[in-house]
């Protein structure tokens, strides 16, 4: 946990997939600026955020989402082919359209599936497509519903995206709207139940049957936040991330973590019982014991 940066949290808005969001949020107050390196503050420097209104906030998230978050897990995790940390000094989301546009016309990459797959509309729409055609229209029809009645669930959010999905012939972006969700109980707590369950990943599930078992998943979220605190959102990231370090997992897409040794586990001994996923350093020559001196 001392070596690899993605077990370093235990609140989703803090993770490495939410830091451009908070960068555009918060821009050099962003809770991560003394980690920044001078580029990246250029960067921050030149945002200016004050005047997008709740509808751009919301394409900014989900296209975040639907890119893939720039998840690398590596030296660039967050920022990776990511082309809305660009955004910060856009007027709107003509201006963040034209700019996809753009970024893909001059063969620059838009998405990374590191972690995040991109989702899949319907045969013949890609998501730049959907992006840049289908998602405005549908935040317009999304904000006017959140804004009737009672807060919205996560769930609910995510259940009332789909449908729009289904009707439309895509497939459920089922982990693009949950992410997408879970943003708005960091950002817009008047929308939404910033508190509810959520829809939960794959390794989030797997967690729960290592700890325990004859709970139903939201059972088990409620018996966590009893006894560690947390927002079922929060607690949910960090139960993705315990599936890593019970792999032993070391990223290996590039040299950011060359001088992990690939036998490295963790310190208890503690034996998960799943696939062990510490990879081999592309130079293998630097012993941890010298690199850390």
């Amino acid at each position: 946990m001392q070596q690899i940066d993605i077990y370093d949290c235990y609140t989703r808005n803090a993770a490495g997939f939410s830091n451009v969001l908070q960068d555009l949020k918060f821009m050099t107050d962003t809770p991560k600026w003394h980690h920044q390196n001078d580029d990246r503050r250029r960067i921050i420097e030149g945002y200016d955020t004050k005047s997008w209104d709740l509808k751009t906030w919301f394409y900014v998230y989900m296209c975040h989402r639907v890119t893939g978050s720039g998840a690398s897990f590596t030296r660039d995790h967050g920022y990776r082919n990511n082309a809305v940390q660009h955004w910060g000094h856009l007027r709107d989301i003509k201006d963040m359209q034209e700019h996809m546009a753009y970024t893909k016309g001059v063969g620059k990459p838009l998405f990374t599936s590191i972690g995040n797959q991109p989702p899949s509309p319907r045969k013949g729409v890609t998501c730049l497509d959907f992006m840049t055609n289908e998602l405005e229209p549908l935040l317009d029809r999304l904000i006017d519903w959140l804004n009737q009645g009672v807060k919205k669930t996560h769930k609910q959010v995510v259940d009332y995206l789909n449908d729009y999905n289904i009707d439309q012939g895509h497939k459920r972006f089922n982990f693009v709207y949950a992410a997408f969700s879970y943003d708005l109980g960091d950002y817009h707590k008047d929308l939404v139940d910033d508190m509810s369950h959520g829809y939960f990943g794959n390794n989030a599930v797997r967690c729960m049957k290592v700890l325990s078992s004859g709970y139903t998943t939201d059972e088990f979220m409620d018996l966590l936040c009893e006894r560690m605190g947390g927002a079922p959102r929060d607690n949910e990231d960090v139960m993705c991330d315990f599936v890593r370090f019970g792999q032993n997992y070391v990223p290996r897409s590039d040299d950011t973590f060359d001088h992990v040794p690939d036998n490295i586990t963790n310190n208890s001994g503690w034996d998960s019982g799943w696939e062990q996923r510490q990879g081999r350093p592309t130079n293998s020559s630097v012993p941890l014991d010298e690199f850390m001196i």
